[in-house]
């Protein structure tokens, strides 16, 4: 992690003075595992390049002489980063094939690395240029890209908010300490299964939901529908899940933009598996006889695990409501299997959930309602009742800690895609928050509370 740095933090009054905070949104890390599926992926390119092919890459990396990379990359002093790579190990990237993955989820291939170009007053990198086959230049605004890889090496991008500047950083040496720090906890970095370890997975769910509509077939008449991002099993009729297969792709859509995480991108081993049944009775059946549970009680909910994701709902009807509590057990099982095994704290969690069903089921009126619900709550108590240590929360904390992520996402959404990413690869809740917002968590309740008019609040 970074050594601590101090910078006047984003507020409610700097949204002003810091325009543009949305230009970088592709900082956030990753670690190797998590990525392993694009490794491969390249490592398999390279091995069916034809002869020619890389004859005519090679050709035209020693015809044209690469552009010196600027000696930079380097923090202001005391600043330390996982990983950070030096200014003379990057000149020797330069010329070598490079393969880069953009936040919109396109690779870019078959090109060789001609520089990396920085900001000469803050040190960040601004650019990559790249050159074809053909000898033909682009060039990649840093904020577009979400990773790159020279040879075998992988590099992101580490953000550091007082510049709002992107460092170069070599994902393995980072993922090491990120390593070291999870298994003093008893966890470790989540891998992600490469396409066909995908395309396999999505397959043994899609038996399995078969295999059910089976079972269930003197219950009603169940279907599948497979999603870009999830397999849908119901016993409503297709032509009345239109909207719904619309609104789960959507909703991953949101959460991969939140997060950081290219467009296309997949969390889940497989597709998630979203189980919506129109009466009680169904919902039983299901329970009972194809996943053995006669002791459901009737709740509906989220199954998590290595083997599948799972989000179970019973709706009389679909309508925003449904849709609402779809996108809250979703968001949870999303937060809960990004990047490690690691707990989140409690108030992120919820908090995440919290602001995720307004974002994707807007309601003005709702969230209007929401927000002078909990400044009322400020104001009586004069504090946040002890929100950012409270290892369980009660709901009435709920919408509390759903505020408070809207507005750090607010004051800078790469800051609090970078911090979630942080804590759930072994950083404590406290030098997270310091590192990406310069707050304390003192510091931060009095920020929170001037937003909301409530000036004076304590954690």
């Amino acid at each position: 992690m970074p050594g601590k740095y101090h910078f006047r933090p984003i507020g409610i009054e700097d949204e002003g003075a810091r325009p543009g905070w949305m230009r970088y949104p592709g900082a956030l890390l990753v670690p190797r595992s998590i990525e392993r599926g694009e490794v491969l992926m390249w490592r398999e390119f390279l091995r069916s390049r034809s002869v020619i092919g890389c004859l005519v890459l090679l050709a035209s990396m020693s015809l044209h002489r690469p552009t010196c990379i600027a000696a930079s990359n380097q923090p202001p002093a005391g600043i330390q980063f996982d990983g950070l790579v030096s200014a003379e190990e990057l000149e020797t990237l330069a010329g070598q094939p490079v393969a880069i993955k953009l936040r919109s989820g396109r690779l870019i291939a078959k090109v060789a690395l001609d520089s990396l170009q920085f900001d000469r007053k803050h040190n960040g990198l601004k650019f990559l240029k790249y050159r074809s086959e053909t000898g033909r230049t682009s060039t990649v605004k840093v904020e577009d890209i979400y990773m790159f890889w020279v040879g075998r090496q992988r590099f992101h991008l580490r953000y550091f908010p007082p510049t709002q500047q992107l460092f170069v950083i070599n994902a393995a040496a980072a993922d090491e300490q990120a390593e070291s720090r999870l298994a003093a906890q008893g966890k470790q970095i989540r891998e992600r299964a490469d396409d066909q370890e995908q395309a396999e997975a999505t397959a043994e769910h899609l038996a399995f939901l078969q295999g059910a509509a089976t079972t269930l077939k003197d219950v009603g008449q169940f279907h599948v529908v497979e999603t870009e991002s999830t397999l849908l099993f119901t016993d409503y009729p297709p032509a009345a899940t239109a909207g719904l297969r619309i609104f789960v792709d959507k909703l991953n859509e949101q959460l991969n933009q939140m997060f950081g995480l290219p467009q296309g991108d997949s969390i889940w081993r497989g597709k998630a598996i979203l189980a919506v049944f129109s009466t009680p009775a169904r919902f039983a059946a299901f329970e009972e006889q194809v996943m053995n549970n006669p002791n459901h009680g009737g709740r509906a909910g989220v199954r998590g695990g290595d083997k599948r994701f799972m989000q179970t709902a019973i709706a009389r009807k679909l309508d925003n409501n449904v849709a609402r509590g779809l996108s809250w057990g979703y968001s949870l099982g999303f937060a809960g299997r990004l990047h490690s095994g690691a707990n989140l704290v409690p108030w992120m969690n919820m908090g995440i959930a919290n602001a995720v069903q307004f974002a994707i089921v807007p309601d003005r009126r709702r969230q209007s309602s929401q927000r002078s619900s909990v400044t009322r709550q400020l104001k009586n108590s004069g504090s946040m009742l002890g929100l950012m240590t409270a290892t369980r929360l009660d709901q009435e904390r709920w919408p509390m800690a759903g505020q408070l992520v809207q507005f750090l996402v607010q004051s800078d959404p790469v800051a609090f895609s970078q911090m979630f990413r942080d804590v759930k690869l072994g950083v404590s809740m406290e030098e997270a928050l310091q590192q990406n917002f310069g707050l304390t968590e003192e510091a931060l309740a009095a920020r929170f509370g001037q937003s909301l008019g409530v000036p004076g609040l304590q954690p």
